[in-house]
């Protein structure tokens, strides 16, 4: 964690979104099946696609069927974040040949046996950063500037040191 995943996913999805008839970003798959269940993250994939407040899905196989007969006359971009386990994408019923020509899913993760066990083509490994870039973007979170604050100086380094290059941590 920390690596700038999120960030990197939520910077190109803003980017290419609109080259898109729909798109769907869920922040947090994982939580979502744990708090909620497989069924509430079709929903909420469903709902952000097809641009709708709610909509009734009663179980897995009706969201699948939802997801196959809705999707696949349009060029949707989905990402999913924080996704832990291949399962969770599995069961959530979302298959490429569902959606229309063009369309993209994203999946984030720590693991990159997930992506590779769900058959994913393409896997872009984050690279960590180097100190001038970890200092740069940890500025630009933690103060809103490009500068460190003169009384920070110390502290600053001191946390970068410990993060490993990883100033999002």
């Amino acid at each position: 964690g920390g690596m700038g995943k999120t960030t990197l996913a939520n910077t190109l999805f803003k980017e290419i979104s609109p080259q898109y008839d729909a798109w769907c970003h869920i922040d947090d798959l994982s939580k979502i099946y744990l708090d909620l269940g497989v069924t509430s993250a079709q929903k909420q994939l469903l709902c952000q696609v097809l641009n709708q407040g709610n909509m009734e899905i009663h179980h897995v196989s009706h969201g699948t069927m939802l997801m196959k007969n809705r999707l696949r006359h349009l060029k949707t971009l989905i990402v999913l974040d924080n996704v832990d386990q291949v399962e969770q994408l599995e069961k959530l019923g979302l298959h490429p040949e569902y959606l229309g020509a063009g369309s993209r899913i994203i999946i984030i993760s720590t693991d990159c046996r997930i992506l590779q066990n769900y058959g994913v083509n393409e896997v872009y490994n984050v690279k960590v950063l180097d100190e001038t870039q970890a200092l740069k973007l940890f500025c630009k979170r933690a103060f809103k500037s490009k500068d460190i604050p003169k009384e920070y100086e110390e502290l600053t380094f001191d946390v970068l040191k410990y993060v490993k290059g990883l100033p999002l941590a």
